[in-house]
């Protein structure tokens, strides 16, 4: 017999006969193939059987002690839980007539007895092979319709926040065009200064938004080449002492200093830390510490960021990492938050072979933390 298809290994196949000698027939046939074999002799115990076990392919004789196998096939056809298994009636009549009823019931094709073996198995595989692209067939358009539905959250996401900095820059615009130099030093500057914040904000909107794109498209390239994990740390925390500093918050950073240099993109992580620092001065209320940390375990280094804000509801933590999600917290200084940023993240260390975390109580602050392997 032909050899079957690696697909179609372990596949479940029923059949519903009540003569011994065709069932030992069939089971000798099928066995070899590498199916799972069970076996019902009624129509009634087949559709008891059936949501149990929930083969792939069903063999369903037609002539059945009770309920008969045409009956026995409208009644798994209107079961939803049933209805797109394949039905093969197994039949010592070839009239057209009961084929015609048997096809109108539902039933994807037909044996006759006496059997031949490498008929039985051609037209199983072939049925299976049909179901198995259908059932692909339908993961694929759930996930496209999963993607458009990103899609359009990414479209709306877009247009609401880049609305308000762009009806910024518009109105401080035309207030310097209308007043001309009729305007005070001081309003210009702060005109400027709103000029700036605004199209500011709509950059790293727009940097998330190739970022996730380049992500959930699979293009998001690395570029590994040995560098210092610590030194990295440190510049970036040193980066955002002012930002700290305009809300009253220390930033403290420790180090393991015997950490060596290993591969990994400083560029990306960079990015990672831009975000968990940056998130913990945007969540943090005045005159708070942050502390950022560097250690390493095995062939591990462990980077935590850690902030005494109002840490993570419980609530939150399932679409924490997730694009697009909105928090119940809400930046302390009006800052502004596209939602992207620690999905982004996580993708980043994930793409590294490491894993992204929080360890967080309600009114205690939040501890970000990641790891990633020291590649030699």
């Amino acid at each position: 017999m032909n050899q079957k298809p690696k697909e179609l290994f372990g596949k479940k196949v029923m059949i519903v006969d009540d003569t011994p000698a065709n069932i030992d027939l069939l089971y000798q046939t099928l066995e070899p193939e590498g199916y799972k074999i069970s076996v019902a002799g009624t129509g009634e115990e087949t559709l008891k059987l059936v949501p149990k076990i929930k083969p792939d392919l069903i063999l369903l004789d037609v002539m059945l002690p009770g309920i008969d196998g045409f009956e026995t096939c409208q009644k798994l056809k209107e079961t939803p839980e049933t209805a797109n298994i394949p039905i093969i009636f197994i039949t010592a009549k070839a009239e057209s007539e009961d084929i015609v009823k048997g096809f109108n019931l539902g039933g994807a094709d037909y044996l006759t007895k006496p059997f031949n073996q490498e008929e039985v198995c051609a037209r199983i595989k072939t049925h299976l092979h049909f179901q198995l692209l259908l059932q692909t067939l339908e993961t694929q358009n759930k996930k496209l319709n999963e993607l458009n539905e990103t899609k359009n959250k990414l479209m709306g996401m877009t247009c609401h926040d880049l609305r308000n900095p762009i009806t910024s820059i518009r109105g401080f615009s035309k207030l310097i065009l209308d007043k001309g130099e009729t305007i005070s030093k001081n309003s210009r500057s702060e005109c400027l200064q709103n000029i700036y914040s605004a199209s500011d904000n709509m950059l790293e909107l727009i940097n998330d938004l190739v970022d996730i794109t380049a992500i959930e498209s699979g293009k998001l390239n690395l570029n590994i080449r040995p560098d210092s994990f610590i030194n990295l740390a440190q510049e970036k925390t040193k980066m955002y002492v002012p930002l700290a500093e305009n809300k009253n918050i220390k930033l403290h950073f420790r180090a393991d200093n015997e950490i060596p240099i290993f591969k990994f993109d400083s560029n990306r992580i960079g990015q990672v830390l831009d975000n968990l620092i940056g998130n913990a001065i945007k969540f943090s209320p005045q005159n708070k510490n942050i502390m950022i940390s560097v250690a390493f375990k095995g062939d591990q280094v462990i980077c935590s960021v850690k902030d005494e804000g109002p840490g993570i509801l419980p609530e939150d933590n399932a679409k924490l990492f997730i694009p697009f999600q909105k928090l119940s917290a809400k930046p302390t200084g009006g800052e502004v938050s596209s939602g992207l940023g620690l999905g982004i993240a996580k993708k980043m260390v994930e793409a590294h072979g490491g894993k992204l975390w929080v360890e967080s109580k309600p009114g205690k602050g939040a501890d970000f933390r990641f790891e990633i392997p020291m590649q030699k």
